[in-house]
């Protein structure tokens, strides 16, 4: 109970941003209270199973399950129903829901973080959506006529993005993207063979780059785009997802190196992740 985050003062959070339309800004607030929610329900749920230890309060079925879950070290299903997609243990998923907290803490406090950890979101495709809708604003463009461009920033020292300085400017540098059933070659910039008996690989940084359907290079890039791999990205390892909540997020745009074709990868079931087991 002690570890568990601060819920967030949401009522100081869109004070301080009232004055703004961005659709990033949205985006935090939506997050925060989906945040808020899990937190209050996760702490009520446990000072009622203190209480029933006690013997103040009647344990009924559902604290009983949550009782059994500490005990094995497993998220009580209770929880499940209202957090995100995962597969963690119990000490696992508690670090991780600090570390997502943490840092819409700290892009309320100082503003925009140069580099955005994707896997942090409730919904990513929203986040995602939002840098699209930000930049048809600029461009005053509709934004059925923008679409992604992908560089991968191939620092083998800085796979979370710490060294970076400024923002881009456009979109956003993304982190916290696994990659399952293939390896990243950083000397060519492009997919390889994956390190015996290792599934996943942590991706670089890479840059999500709204730009314009007409304007990709067209002429010049049709061989990099005809030898680059589409790769489904995935909240977590469960690619179906559930009914309620689908587990794909987007396809991103990986180069292929001359031995493999995008073909190869697809029959590999090669995929980007957010979240990984354990």
């Amino acid at each position: 109970l002690d570890s568990l985050p601060q819920q967030f003062d949401l009522q100081q959070i869109q004070k301080k941003h009232s004055s703004s339309d961005s659709p990033l800004i949205v985006v935090m607030i939506q997050e925060i209270q989906r945040y808020n929610l899990l937190l209050s329900f996760v702490k009520t749920s446990l000072i009622n199973l203190q209480k029933g230890m006690k013997g103040l309060i009647s344990i009924n079925n559902e604290l009983d399950e949550i009782a059994n879950c500490l005990y094995n070290n497993k998220v009580p299903s209770s929880w499940k129903q209202i957090s995100y997609p995962s597969l963690k243990s119990l000490p696992n998923w508690t670090t991780d829901l600090i570390l997502r907290c943490k840092q819409l803490s700290k892009w309320n406090k100082y503003g925009r973080p140069k580099v955005f950890w994707l896997s942090g979101f409730q919904f990513p495709t929203g986040f995602l959506t939002a840098l699209l809708q930000s930049m048809a604003r600029r461009q005053s463009i509709a934004i059925d006529n923008l679409k992604w461009e992908f560089n991968v920033i191939n620092n083998q020292n800085d796979l979370n993005g710490d060294s970076i300085q400024m923002h881009p400017k456009e979109g956003a540098y993304i982190s916290g993207l696994y990659l399952e059933g293939a390896g990243w070659d950083f000397n060519n910039g492009c997919l390889t063979e994956p390190i015996p008996m290792k599934l996943n690989q942590q991706m670089p940084v890479i840059h999500f780059k709204p730009i314009e359907k007409s304007s990709k290079k067209n002429n010049n890039n049709d061989d990099d785009t005809n030898n680059s791999y589409q790769c489904p990205t995935y909240l977590y390892p469960i690619r179906t997802g559930t009914r309620e909540k689908p587990s794909f997020v987007c396809n991103v745009d990986l180069k292929c190196s001359k031995n493999h074709t995008p073909s190869f990868w697809s029959k590999r079931g090669t995929a980007l992740l957010l979240s990984l087991s354990d």
